[in-house]
């Protein structure tokens, strides 16, 4: 499950859909002020409570902006060690201090900082408000939270023509701040954001960067640390030209992610994943056990299924452009046991 909980932002990546500064600035301004920054604490902790009651036990929380900017962040993470759950929070890390720090290292929370670099002169590139003092605060707190032994840390960097050069510093720094997962993404273009396409690599800059990928696999190997490097490599998450396309997986596959995952905005409306259109109901107004047992639900799982069969995508959905894929192949592979070496033997 993934609560997006808040959409307002304190700094300008610029390789984001949301609050790059390359965007048209008057168009995304007006677009923010339509929606509200953060989701309602009270939605939040209903949400929280009937679906732990259904047995969720692992939450995402994200949204266009950085989570923990709501007012409510740390108490959020309170109430889900209270019942048990597992928060995995996406974010930038440069708003902890040292007590908000503290705190963190005994949640049971998987940290996935968005880094985006190795040093601080490729950070300040790629963060164009940031500060030096901002990338140490940042180091600080991940190098203390993964040192804690508690939650679980893992740094993730988009790669683009601002820090593709950077990809072995950005593993030497994780190892140097004790962290052992860590996660490289090529820049994903978005139909609200072609303004970026000056940030995707050429062929040869794509074939230098995957040159030094292939030497980073050998050294996270060597140093025990996951990474997604392998799969990076193989089919380059199925990014190509900084345009995610996913439609011929499902001509193959179906799709289960209405049978292990569900979505709420700001305004708690639920949909079966993230760039999903169909809305399934609200949570404060309609109990979510009901909506996820609803005849709807049941039919956006059957249509989803038999996308192979039926050899049309759903409509209300994105899979041309699915951002679930890697979780649908991992469960397809799963259940055909091929993740477990039995289809070489």
């Amino acid at each position: 499950m993934a609560l997006a909980i808040s959409n307002r932002c304190n700094t300008d990546c610029v390789m984001c859909w949301e609050h790059s500064p390359l965007l048209p600035k008057p168009a995304g301004q007006a677009a923010k002020g339509r929606r509200p920054a953060f989701m309602d604490g009270a939605v939040f902790e209903t949400i929280l409570r009937e679906a732990r009651r259904m047995g969720t036990f692992r939450v995402v929380l994200g949204g266009d902006g950085e989570p923990t900017l709501h007012p409510d962040f740390d108490r959020m993470l309170e109430l889900m060690g209270a019942l048990r759950m597992e928060p995995y929070v996406l974010t930038n890390g440069i708003v902890a201090d040292e007590g908000r720090a503290e705190a963190w290292a005994r949640s049971r929370a998987h940290f996935r900082f968005s880094v985006n670099a190795g040093d601080e002169e490729t950070w300040l590139r790629v963060h164009p408000s940031g500060t030096p003092a901002q990338f140490q605060r940042l180091c600080r707190l991940i190098g203390s939270l993964a040192a804690a032994g508690e939650p679980r840390v893992s740094t993730m960097h988009v790669i683009h023509v601002e820090n593709f050069r950077n990809v072995r510093a950005m593993l030497e720094h994780a190892r140097s701040l004790g962290v052992r997962e860590v996660l490289y993404r090529p820049i994903r273009l978005d139909h609200r954001a072609g303004e970026l396409a000056s940030l995707v690599l050429d062929p040869d800059q794509e074939a230098e960067l995957r040159r030094e990928l292939r030497r980073c696999l050998a050294l996270a190997r060597q140093w025990g640390i996951r990474t997604n490097v392998a799969e990076y490599l193989h089919d380059n998450l199925n990014v190509h030209a900084g345009w995610l396309s996913t439609g011929h997986l499902y001509r193959e596959i179906p799709c289960f992610i209405g049978w292990i995952y569900a979505e709420f905005d700001l305004e708690g409306a639920m949909t079966p994943c993230l760039h999903s259109k169909i809305v399934m109901g609200r949570a404060g107004r309609d109990p979510i056990r009901e909506l996820w047992h609803s005849a709807r639900y049941d039919e956006f799982r059957h249509a989803a299924l038999t996308m192979p069969q039926r050899g049309r995508l759903m409509e209300g959905c994105s899979c041309n452009a699915c951002c679930m894929a890697k979780f649908n192949v991992n469960i397809y592979n799963l259940l055909r046991l091929k993740s477990f070496g039995y289809q070489a033997a």
